[in-house]
């Protein structure tokens, strides 16, 4: 029987392909008292190492697909892995607290987000918390060998299923493959709903509940126009 989830039309237009779950990783731990702490510097510059060449292969994924202005916010957070003061603080705490490295950055990063957050008269700092959070998860998920989803990958026709879309996620879309998404959140000026704009693809946002509704591979009609999203629909329905 076919599923009706209805939401906020974000970007006309309809699209019809599997759905895609672009579902975060659990990035979970647990906060160690460590006896080696140049061993855990070590691990953090490693990750650190890893996800800045994973962000230069995304940015020239988003230069390609949206043009170099949009591929911006990953030099941006390029710029963020390579702060000698943000990571100053994290060995440092590393080093002082004698805890593990992902204890150190959640504190530290934890620490700059609350406090660009609190900056509210000023768009710029509201926007770098964004970035820090981004460039946080990356690294946290190569402390913990958790894979980091990368749309940049996608390399079939899918319409994208996911709580929310990051500007890393939108700016590394494919309009070849990426045929429309549905997020659980946003509303029409949120960024997921203008970078759908900018890409021409159909977007339904704010449905509330669409990861728990829709399964990976489902077949998916996303109307960017009535804000409605089909799941496994009849032929009928998606003639």
């Amino acid at each position: 029987m076919t599923k009706v989830l209805n939401g906020i039309a974000a970007s006309d237009g309809i699209a019809a392909a599997k759905a895609y779950m672009l579902v975060q990783p659990d990035l979970s731990f647990e906060e160690k008292t460590i006896d080696n702490p140049d061993a855990e510097i070590e691990r953090l510059s490693a990750a650190v190492e890893t996800s800045k060449q994973e962000l230069e292969v995304i940015k020239q994924k988003a230069t390609e697909n949206l043009g170099a202005e949009e591929a911006q916010v990953f030099e941006a957070h390029l710029t963020i892995l390579s702060d000698p003061e943000l990571f100053g603080q994290i060995n440092d705490k590393i080093k002082n607290d004698k805890v593990n490295a992902e204890a150190a950055l959640k504190s530290v990063t934890d620490m700059f987000i609350q406090m660009f957050e609190a900056m509210e008269d000023n768009a710029y700092m509201q926007e770098r918390a964004g970035d820090i959070r981004d460039v946080t998860k990356r690294v946290m998920g190569h402390l913990l060998g958790v894979s980091i989803p990368n749309p940049a990958l996608i390399n079939e026709e899918v319409v994208i299923v996911a709580h929310d879309l990051t500007p890393s996620d939108t700016a590394q879309l494919d309009r070849n493959f990426v045929k429309g998404f549905i997020t659980d959140i946003g509303g029409r000026t949120s960024h997921s709903a203008i970078m759908s704009r900018t890409l021409e693809i159909p977007a339904v946002v704010g449905s509330g509940n669409a990861t728990s509704e829709i399964s990976e591979g489902q077949m998916v009609i996303i109307d960017g126009l009535d804000g409605q999203a089909l799941v496994e629909p009849t032929e009928e329905e998606g003639e």
